[in-house]
């Protein structure tokens, strides 16, 4: 998938540099799998982690990549829910990539085609509270703001087909 700008695609063991990147924004790895310290091992490990999500019906996770340079700079994640119909979307960037309208392009990209490819009916984002800017991301791409889940003081955004 791309829109000219910013290419959405399967990762490779060459994008490593975008998880160390990754790695350095404490919030990242506090709310993925990224490593925290992240080794040239444990960057590849966490590539071919990716690698097998949608094989083993967790989802689908593919790199963000600057076109023009073949550069990853993000992740965008669709995983697949309990619930019958029902996805969750995650997405980071690197924080030299922050700013440009990448999170917010890679949404707009990856919505119309994982609700169709993956027969969805609703697709469920959940942002703290004090992420400003995902928020904004979502509320540009037509996702609504839900409500707020107490237990995990965590906001529920959420767009349908």
């Amino acid at each position: 998938m791309s829109d000219g700008r910013i290419v959405l695609r399967k990762w490779r063991e060459t994008d490593v540099e975008c998880i160390r990147l990754a790695s350095t924004d404490p919030r990242i790895p506090r709310f993925s799998t990224v490593p925290a310290e992240c080794t040239l091992a444990e960057g590849i490990a966490f590539i071919h982690r990716q690698w097998t999500r949608a094989t083993n019906g967790e989802g689908v996770s593919q790199a963000i990549v600057e076109r023009d340079r073949d550069r990853a700079v993000g992740l965008i994640w669709v995983a697949m829910r309990r619930q019958q119909y029902v996805g969750g979307l995650g997405y980071w960037i690197v924080p030299p990539a922050r700013g440009q309208g990448t999170a917010t392009a890679a949404v707009r990209l990856v919505l119309p085609w994982a609700m169709d490819a993956l027969n969805l009916r609703r697709l469920e984002a959940l942002v703290e509270p004090d992420n400003v800017a995902s928020q904004r991301v979502l509320s540009a791409v037509g996702f609504e703001h839900e409500g707020r889940l107490r237990n995990r003081d965590t906001l529920v955004f959420a767009s349908y087909h």
